[in-house]
């Protein structure tokens, strides 16, 4: 019996203690969203293509989270005024679960005071870091950067006027026998080997995979990635820091195109390249 009424006893005092409870409410906060995402460009920076796919946001200096373009973001300010960093992020490698805050466009920031519930769109503009080197750019729209290497005696590269991107585009095509094709670039560069940031940018499109890397002092290629089928035009940002680090390294690179396809493949394969930015820190 006594130990029934003890019983009974604690589920009373659970029960007042738990009615007791005072209501905690819900954080202030305010939404945010992006009506439109751009990059605008200086001369000698080429063309404002992008592929901006999430948007990186801190809140008083304290990182918030990745949002997909065109998601609200949530800011809980406790009705203060808040300072808002947005930096843009892109795939590195066109890679999904390698999502990066794409470091060489500057972040957006506002200084701001919202009222509780509003939801506020604008858009977004993004430029890039004055500190970013263009050492190559390449719109396809003149004179033709790309050459084709020693070891292709076959092929096609060419500027092309039909299925392009913006303008004119860059053609690589082989058809009939022609089997294998490399192109380079005319000129080579000098980058930096300790520095994480160099890349390669590009639109694209192809019906046939083909290979983007480098070509040393030593003329050994050394491959920095391979792209597949894309039917549409496609936009990657390129690591290639990896392969400039990795020996046998050079004091400079040209940057090289290659696909091929077996001698019995009568189809005629193309790749057409527009918009390619070398840059680096």
């Amino acid at each position: 019996m006594r130990i029934f009424l003890l019983a009974f006893l604690l589920l009373i005092s659970v029960f007042l203690l738990s009615t007791c409870k005072k209501h905690v409410p819900a954080k202030e906060a305010f939404l945010i969203k992006a009506s439109d995402v751009k990059v605008r460009t200086k001369s000698g920076q080429g063309s404002g293509s992008h592929k901006i796919t999430d948007l990186w946001l801190y809140v008083n200096g304290q990182y918030r989270g990745a949002y997909p373009v065109g998601n609200a973001m949530p800011i809980v300010s406790e009705g203060d005024n808040v300072t808002i960093d947005i930096l843009a992020g892109i795939k590195n490698n066109g890679i999904s679960d390698t999502r990066i805050p794409w470091s060489f466009y500057t972040a957006l920031h506002f200084d701001t005071l919202v009222g509780t519930g509003k939801t506020i769109e604008r858009a977004f503009t993004f430029e890039y870091k004055a500190s970013t080197t263009f050492t190559w750019n390449e719109n396809f729209e003149s004179s033709l950067s790309l050459t084709r290497s020693s070891n292709s005696a076959k092929g096609v590269a060419q500027a092309a006027t039909a299925d392009c991107f913006e303008g004119k585009s860059g053609l690589l095509q082989l058809d009939g026998s022609d089997y294998y094709l490399q192109v380079e670039s005319t000129f080579d560069f000098a980058l930096p080997i300790s520095s994480p940031d160099v890349y390669l940018e590009l639109n694209y499109k192809c019906n046939t995979q083909f290979e983007i890397g480098l070509i040393g002092s030593s003329t050994e290629l050394k491959s920095a990635m391979v792209l597949n089928p894309q039917e549409s035009w496609n936009k990657i940002y390129i690591q290639l820091a990896t392969a400039v680090s990795t020996p046998p390294t050079s004091t400079s690179y040209k940057i090289y195109f290659k696909m091929q396809k077996s001698d019995t493949d009568s189809e005629t394969k193309k790749v057409f390249l527009d918009n390619i930015k070398l840059v680096y820190f």
